[in-house]
């Protein structure tokens, strides 16, 4: 089967003959900054850059340059004589691999083959253009499939982050084949300037190979690179529509179908009418009065947001040349009071107000009702406070790595889950209180995000342990319960920890494991806590007896509660599996984690000792 991208290799001094200049010019614009070649597509094994023939001509083509001859004929066509006609232009749903997708098509038919525009609609599922490309075959004859190419233009954005805006307009460029029935992979590389005598015969007469074998056509496409849409109108002598990201709706299509020019659609592509919401809603729950710092960091977020979208607008035209703009978001467009508000506001430097207001917000928004207009105002709020407090000790000095703990700031509780069987979990569930009225408590926010994406028709009890954190259990499809639990990253809890204590995990799965703490207290009873996830890894979960990521998650977990919170935590020891002179692991705490088979069980002492060896090896 061929491959959707043509990578036949090309070195520089190879680019520079097919682009028709010279080496010592190509090697100019390669170190010119930025560098003048197209993005190379891979390397060779002494990391030289390695361009395809389709990145090559399609950079040419970009760029005013001779194309080679033998390239896909839409970069060597001449501009149109006049428009071409247009045998298409609808709303259509065409079948995909895993699903169907609904499309903005436009089908031209120039001197040279179909030229078939291409946008798809609505929720695309992830799908990449690649895959997505090949629907366009549905849209003509498979005789018609060698000369056809596709074009899928490069949305545009208005995001916040947007610095792209200076770039040309583009589109994505492929051309079909049929997969049982083209003898020649590349029939665009026919002889001639065009390939008009195999054009000529596949449209007249038999094909040369013979008749066909008796089986359906198959469709496949293959990418040639990238145009910018000047050169594509130039070929169809016709304006290219271009979209908006997240613009391209059906509603929005069946608009344009009979509209050849930009047209306003209500704003469901920025942040801002989600800002503009909350900042009602908190002046209407005086935020601004409880809580001065937290608004003042709503009021502040959302005057730098209205400033990038205003920016973003005014560098969006809606037409250039070759290409128009099918529909734009409405620009923001706040009240006078609320403008002046917002662009006053400045952010809170005191970091013991941010702190105190941070803390008391989070005790109140977890055990809101999911309801409570207070709710999504307040989470926002403690996100940029926290935020706040982690900008400010990292511009103190008090932390280099962007995983360190700050105070107050990674206090907040993060959301674990784990298998829910084993010695271990059944001695931390006898310690565990049912809450009476689970209903009551799945109304909660705190108790919704652990709950998350989980169907809620899995859930089989709701506890909570002797601090008050929530734990639910869920049954998955596979039959097996799991915990859904708010886990602590601060490492208070190890100050209850004693010379008794016996860091304990099981893996009856072979997989994830649920890491507890188990120190018998002078009562007799036994005390158990969750041991501190790291915060800011991205890791929701626990793992030993293997040499994998998430094994390397407990190590560091452990020598973080070991050691405490310090820059000189040793993660080097794992990661390059460093050995003593003897041979042995450098690291006997990593040996026990990544070795341990059955039941994980680490003395407290033991471990701290383990830990503060791997410090001082990697001091030393």
């Amino acid at each position: 089967m061929e491959q959707s991208l043509d990578r036949s290799p090309h070195t520089l001094a190879q680019l520079a003959r097919r682009a028709g200049i010279s080496e010592g010019r190509a090697r100019a614009l390669a170190t010119a900054t930025p560098s003048g070649l197209p993005r190379p597509d891979g390397a060779d094994a002494d990391g030289r850059p390695l361009w395809s023939a389709a990145t090559i001509d399609a950079w040419c083509a970009r760029t005013g340059r001779k194309v080679s001859e033998d390239s896909l004929w839409l970069f060597r066509a001449p501009p149109a004589a006049g428009p071409a006609p247009e045998l298409q232009r609808r709303i259509v749903t065409l079948p995909g691999s895993y699903r169907d997708q609904a499309f903005y098509v436009i089908v031209w038919d120039t001197e040279h083959g179909h030229l078939i525009y291409l946008q798809p609609l609505d929720d695309t599922g992830g799908a990449h253009k690649d895959w997505l490309a090949k629907a366009a075959a549905e849209l003509i004859h498979p005789r018609w499939w060698a000369d056809a190419v596709v074009v899928m233009p490069q949305e545009k954005s208005l995001s916040y982050l947007s610095s792209i805006h200076d770039l040309p307009e583009t589109a994505s460029v492929y051309r079909l084949f049929d997969r049982y029935h083209q003898t020649d992979p590349d029939p665009d590389e026919a002889p001639g300037v065009f390939g008009g005598l195999r054009r000529w015969i596949s449209r007249t007469g038999p094909s040369l190979a013979g008749p066909r074998p008796i089986s359906p056509a198959d469709a496949d496409t293959k990418w040639k690179g990238q145009m910018d849409l000047t050169a594509i109108a130039a070929v169809v002598g016709r304006p290219i529509p271009l979209w908006v990201n997240d613009t391209a709706t059906t509603d929005n299509a069946q608009q344009t179908l009979s509209y050849d020019r930009t047209f306003i659609t209500p704003d469901t592509v920025t942040q801002w009418p989600a800002a503009q919401e909350r900042l009602a809603r908190a002046l209407q729950v005086g935020m601004a009065e409880e809580f001065p710092a937290a608004f003042a960091a709503l009021a502040a977020d959302a005057a730098e947001g209205l400033r990038e979208i205003r920016a973003a607008h005014e560098h969006l035209a809606d037409t250039g040349p070759g290409w128009y703009l099918v529909c734009r978001p409405a620009r923001p467009a706040p009240s006078f009071e609320v403008e002046q508000l917002i662009t006053a506001a400045q952010p809170v430097t005191d970091p013991d107000q941010v702190s105190a207001e941070l803390t008391r917000l989070r005790a109140i928004e977890g055990e809101l009702d999911l309801d409570d207009p207070r709710g999504e105002v307040y989470e926002e709020a403690i996100t940029l406070l926290a935020w706040q407090l982690r900008t400010m000790a990292k511009q103190a000095g008090r932390i280099r790595d962007s995983h360190a703990y700050v105070p107050v700031a990674d206090d907040g509780l993060l959301r674990f889950t784990g298998p829910w069987q084993g010695p271990v979990v059944e001695a931390w569930r006898k310690t565990l209180t049912p809450v009476p009225d689970p209903a009551a408590a799945l109304r909660l926010r705190r108790v919704q995000r652990l709950i998350a994406d989980y169907p809620a028709d899995g859930l089989q009890n709701i506890y909570r342990d002797s601090e008050g954190r929530y734990i639910l259990v869920t049954r998955l499809s596979s039959g097996q319960d799991h915990s859904l639990a708010e886990w602590p990253a601060g490492l208070q809890v190890t100050a209850h920890w004693t010379d008794k204590t016996v860091i304990a995990g099981d893996d009856e799965l072979g997989s994830t494991t649920t890491l507890l703490a188990l120190t018998p207290t002078s009562e007799g009873r036994m005390r158990i806590d969750p041991v501190p996830m790291l915060p800011h890894m991205g890791s929701d979960a626990f793992a030993y007896g293997y040499g994998g990521g998430t094994p390397s998650t407990t190590y560091r977990a452990l020598l973080r509660c070991a050691l405490g919170d310090t820059t000189e935590l040793p993660w080097s020891v794992i990661l390059h599996g460093r050995r003593g002179s003897d041979d042995t692991p450098a690291s006997q705490l990593w040996t026990a984690i990544s070795t341990t088979k059955g039941p994980l069980r680490l003395s407290w002492p033991q471990l701290k000792l383990w830990a503060r060896a791997d410090k001082n090896h990697t001091t030393t």
